[in-house]
């Protein structure tokens, strides 16, 4: 049965599944039986190391520092996310409940710069490598509340920190530049921390983690190795460096700003969000080409590539010298993503597509893997612990200035090209970067990494293409397992933190999402530093009218390509479900046609749909295939039956 029908508001196809199941397939009960011990596990969590107030027991009264916040929130980011796809609504109340304590606890917790670490309920100077792992909180808020009035009124007040008439002064909008690595709150002047040494510039890394491990940014020093930073008055030094030389200025790491952004748009429709986004994305695409192609990671406040770094154009915080690319691509992905999701134009994933084929043309060759260069420094020292290609005298590979030659495996930058292209050549590219020394595209990754580089980007699409059909099962499995470890940890500590510290509820959340993300919306994680949820698909429980598969059901896209998806739905449970599966994360996708069960035709109809509704009694399955007119719409959270024609 189909029926194509219009109710007035929006346009919606409208079906019934009439295939009985004697019995649900494994992928069906292992997710719901994993939304399931999410529920029960974060009951535990929330009873154990949160105070009868909802607060984290961490930091304590006396701390004084400007690192901590985020990772407080990481402890909990993904519940909204997970209530989102069908989780139970307890997901959702726990974690408003963590965020507002957080809140208070650092709204109360000392900074060297004579204000709390939060300031108007945002942090109030930071880089946005932290701020955009804090962030993923307001955006999976998003999915899960958009008709929360205040979930809005913060997504719009955040968002307005960062617009030319804003008293903060973050952005510049004559010279569309960001002022500052570090900002927020208390605007962008308390990026300057050189009085304040190791523990307030980085969170407390000291020379072993942050230098020994990553190399010295810059080779014009007086240092002969980043060994000699171990000695704390040669880092102290470095410091001062540091202010001189990356306090001030525009780097590619802000373009992640762009999410806040497309956040308050996706709330409101105000154009100047949308602006914002395209606006400081054409500023960046001005300085690739002023710099021959490659993105620069300092520029002044003059909007002069180096200005503040001996004219050279790497060197800055989070740069080519730093972290390297898995530092730039945060900022060139989350924007390319973000201005295509607002505008509808794919052309804007040609300023991502442009640094990854410079990474390529400079890529050596080892047996059957390309090696991409992940960093760019001046000739000297290389000899630290990081990764890559090495000389035969074990030093780190470095040619014409490009160094940590490795494969393209640890950062998912390339993937999310292809996945909001969805273009053979972007297609191609994946398959090029893959890593043929190992296996991972038939492998799911089983360690519980809390950190975007899981690994099962390449599982996944193995499974998309045919060659890994255990994926369901696996992944499922897989998050399972993280989550009964870290319950069995927490059970065997006794219930109270082996170490208090900022990560203590990062490091012990046992909400694992990724394999639900794949599985129900045909998503990959976001990037973890600060991306937007990207999908295909997004359901709702069409009865209670609230986001999230409805009890009892689950959901498996199989299929992913510019055509459109094929998904399968199944009632698990006892009652009769009615599910709503909506085109695209934000509705910015069109239906098409859709056939279903296997049937050989198309069911046209003569306008494209929002949405599918979808009836599925009680032990029935029905199978999807839908064509799909992708960013054909304006993208918003709301709900589909708030929304109008």
């Amino acid at each position: 049965m189909f029926i194509s029908a219009w109710d007035g508001e929006w346009s919606m196809y409208e079906l019934a599944a009439r295939r009985s199941i004697a019995q649900p397939p494994e992928w069906a009960t292992r997710q719901r039986t994993l939304f399931d011990l999410f529920e029960s596990a974060v009951d535990e969590f929330v009873a154990d190391y949160l105070d009868d107030d909802g607060e984290p027991l961490w930091p304590p009264a006396d701390h004084v520092g400007v690192d901590g916040y985020d990772d407080v929130i990481e402890g909990f980011y993904n519940w909204p996310l997970v209530y989102a796809m069908g989780g139970d609504e307890s997901l959702l109340v726990h974690a408003e409940r963590a965020y507002e304590g957080a809140l208070d606890r650092f709204e109360r917790a000392e900074t060297p710069h004579g204000h709390p670490m939060v300031v108007d309920e945002f942090e109030q100077c930071r880089d946005w490598f932290h701020l955009g792992e804090g962030n993923l909180f307001t955006y999976n808020m998003g999915l899960a509340a958009p008709d929360d009035d205040l979930v809005v009124e913060r997504a719009t007040r955040f968002a307005d920190m960062y617009l030319g008439d804003s008293d903060l002064d973050n952005y510049d909008p004559e010279r569309r530049l960001v002022r500052a690595p570090m900002n927020g709150s208390a605007g962008p002047e308390y990026s300057d921390l050189s009085a304040f040494g190791a523990q307030s510039t980085f969170g407390g890394y000291g020379a072993d983690y942050r230098w020994a491990s990553h190399g010295l940014p810059w080779r014009d020093l007086e240092f002969e190795s980043a060994t000699e930073l171990l000695d704390p008055d040669n880092e102290e030094r470095l410091y001062e460096i540091y202010d001189e030389r990356c306090s001030k200025g525009d780097i590619p790491l802000n373009l992640a700003i762009s999410s806040l952004m497309t956040n308050a748009y996706l709330h409101t429709g105000d154009g100047d969000y949308r602006e914002w986004v395209t606006e400081y994305l054409d500023a960046w695409r001005d300085r690739v080409e002023r710099n021959g192609g490659i993105i620069p990671d300092n520029v002044g406040l003059s909007d002069e590539i180096g200005e503040y770094t001996n004219g050279e154009w790497y060197g800055g915080t989070y740069g080519w010298s730093w972290g390297g690319w898995h530092y730039v691509g945060v900022g060139t992905t989350t924007a390319a993503e973000n201005a295509t999701l607002l505008t509808g134009d794919r052309d804007h994933l040609d300023f991502h597509r442009q640094q990854l084929d410079h990474l390529v043309d400079e890529g050596i060759e080892q047996g059957d893997t390309l090696h991409i260069p992940h960093k760019y420094g001046g000739e000297g020292d290389y000899h630290y612990n990081g990764s890559g290609l090495r000389e035969d005298d074990g030093e780190i590979l470095w040619r014409d200035g490009w160094y940590e030659f490795k494969p393209h495996r640890d950062d998912p930058y390339l993937f999310h090209l292809w996945y909001m292209s969805l273009e053979e050549d972007d297609r191609e590219r994946v398959e090029r970067l893959r890593d043929w020394g190992s296996r991972e595209w038939k492998q799911v990754d089983m360690r519980p990494s809390t950190k975007h580089g899981a690994g099962n980007e390449w599982a996944w699409l193995a499974y998309l293409e045919g060659e890994f059909p255990e994926f369901p099962e696996r992944v499922l499995e897989a998050n399972r397992n993280h989550t009964q470890e870290l319950l069995d940890g927490m059970a065997e500590e006794g219930r109270e933190p082996d170490t208090l510290n900022e990560d203590y509820l990062r490091d012990r959340n046992p909400v694992f999402h990724r394999g639900l993300l794949n599985l129900t919306m045909g998503a990959p994680q976001p990037v973890y530093y600060g991306g937007m949820v990207m999908a295909q698909v997004r359901h709702f429980d069409g009865t209670r009218e609230r986001p999230g598969l409805p009890e009892g059901v689950a959901a498996l896209v199989e299929r992913i390509d510019d055509e459109g998806v094929e998904l399968t739905l199944v009632n698990t449970g006892s009652r009769d479900r009615e599910v709503v599966t909506q085109a695209g994360a934000y509705g910015e996708h069109e239906f098409t046609s859709v056939a279903y069960d296997g049937e050989k035709r198309n069911i046209e109809t003569s306008a494209a749909a929002d949405a599918i509704r979808t009836s599925l009694p009680s032990g029935t399955r029905v199978s999807l295939s839908v064509s799909m007119d992708r960013f054909a719409n304006d993208p918003t959270y709301a709900l589909p039956w708030e929304r109008e024609e």
